[in-house]
């Protein structure tokens, strides 16, 4: 009885674990709303109910902005996605400076296409994957709550070559 009763217990416990960890931060909330509801649409969200993100805040800061590096993951297994390197320039604004498409494998991550910027984005935008693949902490955010309104929410692209996602 004990036994099936541990059993039923770990069994429970393991979608609890497989689940995203919470609710997605403000400022990782806010900057996805603007990759996905804006006029460049960095996301394809069509038939999609929900994003599986993860973010890290960059500890680099020029001119009073912060920066965070935003994963929005295309497949389940969180394997591969877009990383988006965004600027919060004030208080609800978001300007996305960079980002990639990339693929993590038992070999490393790696790059379909280049980033823009050279060996010292891609070297950038690796190290913050890394950062953030080894931490294991996403968010699942619903589509439809994120396309809502955003209120005073304020979007920027600040380099006009930087590639949209296919």
């Amino acid at each position: 009885m004990k036994r099936s009763l541990a059993l039923l217990i770990l069994l429970a416990a393991i979608p609890a674990a497989l689940c995203a960890q919470g609710r997605a931060p403000g400022p990782l909330f806010e900057a996805t709303q603007c990759l996905i509801t804006e006029q460049h649409h960095w996301v394809n969200v069509q038939n999609v109910s929900d994003l599986q993100l993860a973010y890290l805040p960059d500890k680099k800061n020029f001119g009073g902005a912060k920066y965070l590096y935003v994963v929005v993951y295309t497949s389940p297994l969180r394997d591969r996605g877009n990383i988006f390197d965004v600027r919060i320039k004030g208080h609800r604004t978001y300007s996305i400076e960079n980002n990639a498409t990339f693929i993590n494998t038992p070999k490393g991550i790696t790059f379909p296409d280049p980033p823009l910027g050279g060996t010292w984005t891609q070297n950038q935008l690796t190290t913050a994957l890394q950062q953030i693949l080894r931490h294991h902490k996403w968010y699942s955010a619903q589509v439809s709550y994120l396309t809502k309104s955003a209120g005073r929410l304020h979007c920027e692209v600040n380099v006009e070559d930087v590639v949209a996602p296919k």
